[in-house]
């Protein structure tokens, strides 16, 4: 059993989803203008994000609400989470749930969120996740 509630998780998928989606927008458009992409590096992204009014840069409160999000879970939620997107992203079956968890507290390091926001298709693995733990 899922020591999280599945509405919570679902919530975190779709605000997970909503932060990607306003992400690759912001680089796609970056990236459109007259930017050559030989001259593109993360330093030059972080420069031009500096200098975007708020307006253009909605996807730092997305940002900050996906981690609020994942922050105000308690400790047991956090691991389950963790243990959630490891599971539908094929690290654990979902037989091993409990030791997903076990490992996700053994290698929490207060960093739960970031490593969550993270990780490339975090929307896909937690909703894959949820449906191999409802299947069992």
């Amino acid at each position: 059993m899922i020591p999280l509630n599945q509405e919570k998780i679902k919530f975190i998928i779709s605000m997970a989803r909503e932060y990607r989606e306003g992400s690759l927008a912001m680089v796609s458009e970056e990236l459109s203008e007259s930017h050559s992409s030989d001259n593109y590096t993360e330093h030059n992204l972080a420069t031009m994000m500096e200098c975007m009014s708020s307006e253009e840069h909605a996807s730092d409160s997305l940002y900050n609400d996906l981690k609020a999000a994942i922050e105000n879970l308690n400790e047991e939620q956090r691991y389950a989470l963790v243990a959630t997107m490891w599971i539908g992203r094929g690290t654990y079956n979902s037989n091993e749930f409990e030791k997903a968890i076990l490992n996700a507290q053994t290698s929490d390091n207060k960093h739960s969120a970031e490593y969550l926001i993270d990780t490339p298709l975090l929307p896909d693995y937690l909703e894959e996740g949820l449906i191999q733990l409802s299947d069992d």
